[in-house]
């Protein structure tokens, strides 16, 4: 596979976004995300087939390849990182946020994505960093220092019972994902589990500080969808179990 072009980068985070909702990906579900023409689609399927990322007859479905779906989970990683960052931490509109983030994804190297979304972890999880602290940089954006004391702020730090860094989850309004009901809101408090698992449930957008709505359960229970970032998503239950959420 040769270096893609921004445009057909575009394509495959779309291709990308279309499965996770919709599983099956057709040439008209690609228009409606990218808001262009189906023969504009069309050709662009064409040239990414040629690349060897994607698979597609003449009306079926888009279907990755092994190298093209690793492609398109690291763009969309990547958009993701970039939004956040730009939306949770620099604070902008979320609109903006998002128009931004499609500029800037496109030069953004593995190691920079692997650090900014450690980053991201890391301010919303330390106890010098959370909510509180980003309410208090808003002001920064319209060049008022925040009035408080820094020193007595860092002295009075503590760790809450629902902080990432406790050894157990709070036990009162704090619960599992996998516990809710469909209707129900929530937002993430912290997540739990380590390694693949943890990045795979991050990647997708559930991270701490996130408002989500449980949409429904799947006949037999599993898995289960939710509506987060405006986007609609399936995680089964023992993912759900190692995310801490706060009903609303």
């Amino acid at each position: 596979m040769s270096e893609l072009s921004a445009t057909q980068e575009d394509y495959l985070e779309a291709i990308f976004r279309v499965e996770m909702q919709r599983g099956k990906v057709r040439v008209k579900d690609i228009a409606n995300v990218l808001n262009v023409k189906m023969p504009s689609v069309t050709s662009a399927l064409q040239a990414l087939q040629g690349q060897g990322v994607i698979e597609h007859e003449k009306y079926g479905s888009v279907q990755f390849t092994a190298s093209g779906r690793k492609a398109a989970r690291e763009i969309y990683r990547r958009h993701q990182a970039l939004r956040e960052f730009l939306a949770d931490i620099l604070q902008l509109p979320a609109r903006t946020a998002e128009e931004q983030a499609c500029k800037m994804e496109h030069g953004l190297s593995p190691e920079t994505l692997r650090r900014l979304l450690a980053m991201l972890d890391f301010i919303k999880r330390c106890p010098r960093g959370g909510h509180d602290w980003l309410e208090h940089l808003k002001g920064r954006w319209e060049g008022q220092p925040c009035a408080g004391d820094c020193a007595a702020c860092i002295a009075a730090i503590h760790l809450p019972e629902d902080s990432p860094f406790a050894t157990t989850p709070d036990e009162g309004d704090t619960i599992t994902l996998d516990r809710l009901e469909p209707g129900q809101r929530a937002v993430i408090v912290r997540l739990g589990g380590s390694g693949a698992v943890r990045r795979r449930i991050m990647d997708m957008g559930f991270t701490p500080g996130s408002d989500l709505d449980v949409e429904r359960l799947a006949p037999l229970g599993d898995p289960m969808e939710f509506k987060i970032r405006g986007y609609h998503l399936s995680l089964r239950h023992e993912e759900a179990a190692k995310i801490y959420v706060r009903p609303n």
